[in-house]
């Protein structure tokens, strides 16, 4: 059986084929939302010109974007958005970009084309927000968190920033008002937010999709509201990371509007198990271990293997708050070496780029068999399960699906 998925979304932005052995009962688990037609140049002009009176008559512009871990084909929405910007009377010299990373690795200049296309790099100042530096204190939310922001954003009158609106582990859905917290906030603001907050509501936060009554999400609107941010754009993606909806608005009514519609367009009806199940990272590909999550949910009580497919050159996402920098060195919120799944045999990474260093996104060493691509591992697996009956699972992008 051959099944095609699409493959590394910012360089080849390619197709990837699984040739299955026959004989094993295989099955793709297709997210509902792929069933929606893509927008079209159209829809991206209708839904921006709706942001014109906030526009009109502002001194200085500040455009919010995320960085290459997200799935937002950014360069599709800002013709759009330019385009409105002209006709309101903003000049180029009066507007600005910054990449909302958090406390990711800043992007350079060939990143910033691929997110945001030629044309922006030619006409306007890009930056990448610093999390250590060049923040100012605001205040605190009612949870106690430092509202830490960005000074070139917070210079600015008008504020609008552009994401993909996708599951998330903490607060419900990614988009909205984090693309302020933790976007362009300062590291102490994040690692409060991310540490103390989310240690104190673990229980009724952590989980992909959980937004309702969520006190994080709560306290990401605080910041993003005190920050003032003005607007948003976002989109939801499908398996392709080509956009099906679009919201451009006051962020407040982006959730009113989005999330709902967001549980039903991620969601993947699931009515079985498998003895292997594979996981492929397309959208969120520098944040494979989310697809490795959610492969283990989807064994077989008894146990079986996951193989998670993330063949990227950029490897996982260098993260300053959760990563690993030395041998017992860490970021302040690290979790350490990943434990596997209680049902997890074995795991299995298809990549040509192994990153010793940042493998334990993944697990421990020992637990853990590199491939070079998928048809190594498919033999590997078709030898270790010879003469026995096999269920297999295919999840087109595990990133962004959701149970």
């Amino acid at each position: 059986m051959e099944i095609t998925l699409r493959h590394d979304l910012w360089n080849r932005d390619a197709t990837l084929s699984l040739t299955l052995p026959s004989s094993w009962d295989t099955h793709t688990l297709a997210m509902e939302g792929d069933g929606k037609e893509v927008l079209t140049k159209d829809d991206y002009r209708k839904a921006v010109r709706s942001l014109a009176p906030l526009v009109k008559g502002k001194k200085e512009t500040c455009i919010l974007f995320d960085d290459l871990s997200r799935p937002t084909r950014t360069y599709e929405i800002i013709p759009s958005l330019l385009e409105l910007c002209q006709e309101c009377g903003i000049r180029d010299e009066q507007m600005r970009f910054i990449c909302a990373l958090g406390t990711h690795a800043p992007l350079d200049n060939a990143a910033f084309r691929k997110k945001l296309g030629n044309e922006v790099m030619e006409r306007f100042p890009v930056y990448n927000h610093n999390p250590y530096e060049h923040c100012e204190m605001i205040g605190r939310t009612g949870q106690g968190t430092p509202v830490m922001i960005n000074k070139e954003f917070l210079a600015c009158d008008l504020k609008i920033g552009i994401g993909a609106f996708m599951p998330h582990s903490f607060c419900g859905f990614g988009g909205g008002y984090k693309i302020v917290m933790p976007a362009v906030s300062h590291i102490d603001a994040i690692e409060y937010h991310h540490g103390t907050l989310l240690k104190r509501y673990w229980d009724v936060c952590y989980g992909i999709g959980r937004y309702k009554n969520n006190p994080l999400l709560e306290d990401i609107k605080e910041c993003g509201k005190m920050a003032r941010l003005d607007a948003v754009i976002n989109v939801m993606v499908n398996t392709g990371a080509f956009a099906t909806d679009i919201y451009a608005g006051d962020p407040d009514g982006l959730y009113r509007e989005m999330t709902e519609k967001a549980a039903l367009h991620y969601s993947t009806p699931v009515n079985k198990k498998a003895d292997i199940v594979f996981a492929n990272a397309f959208g969120k590909a520098s944040e494979a271990v989310i697809a490795l999550s959610l492969a283990e949910e989807f064994l077989k009580d008894e146990g079986g293997d996951v193989v998670v497919l993330c063949d990227i050159e950029e490897g996982q996402v260098v993260h300053y708050l959760l990563g690993r920098f030395g041998k017992g060195t860490w970021g302040r919120l690290a979790f350490g070496e990943r434990r596997k799944g209680s049902k997890t045999k074995r795991i299995h990474i298809c990549s040509q780029h192994r990153d010793r260093a940042n493998e334990f996104w993944f697990g421990k060493k020992e637990d853990l068999i590199w491939h070079k691509g998928p048809e190594d591992a498919i033999a590997y697996l078709d030898d270790l399960y010879k003469n026995r009956a096999v269920s297999a699972l295919v999840i087109p992008d595990g990133t962004i699906q959701m149970i």
